[in-house]
């Protein structure tokens, strides 16, 4: 598992994205991961109120890692390196071994997004389509599925099919 602190640059780069978690005075440790070719920033947080994905560290003092609140690492000079993130050893303890848990629960926020976007007004996907912060980075969370509908309109011109839309 990678820990990493992101760079005042991409504060301020960011600073009209009101969900991304910023403290100025201890900023937050992140996990750095790649999933479907995205690097993520996770933020490792404290007192989470929401029970839905999240990957729990110390679930008792609600602490662990916030997929609703991880950031895209669109440029390596996001990543701080410069400081060492330091992490309690009972929550390091908790992710020794669980970097695909921890993928998966990214990919499976990503998944709860997306459905979210497709039906708004459901109970829970209002909450989740306000403050995550994928809302900042769809078009790398819709980078595969905008490739996959540009390959069928190539196939469909190149065999001649039209497709009517009702």
């Amino acid at each position: 598992m990678n820990y990493i602190f992101l760079t005042q640059q991409f504060y301020t780069d960011y600073k009209n994205c009101t969900e991304i978690e910023q403290k100025q005075t201890r900023p937050y440790v992140q996990v750095y991961i790649k999933v479907n070719g995205v690097d993520f920033a996770i933020p490792m947080r404290s007192h989470i109120k929401h029970k839905d994905n999240v990957f729990w560290t110390d679930r008792q003092n609600q602490c662990g890692l916030d997929f609703t609140k991880a950031v895209v690492i669109e440029d390596k000079k996001y990543i701080d390196k410069t400081l060492t993130p330091y992490i309690r050893p009972h929550e390091h303890s908790a992710l020794i071994g669980k970097e695909h848990e921890v993928k998966q629960g990214m990919t499976n926020c990503i998944a709860n997004y997306k459905e979210a976007k497709n039906n708004p007004t459901r109970r829970g996907n209002v909450f989740l389509l306000k403050y995550s912060t994928l809302q900042y980075f769809e078009k790398y969370i819709y980078k595969k599925d905008n490739i996959f509908k540009r390959m069928i309109r190539f196939l469909q011109k190149l065999f001649g099919i039209n497709r009517k839309k009702r």
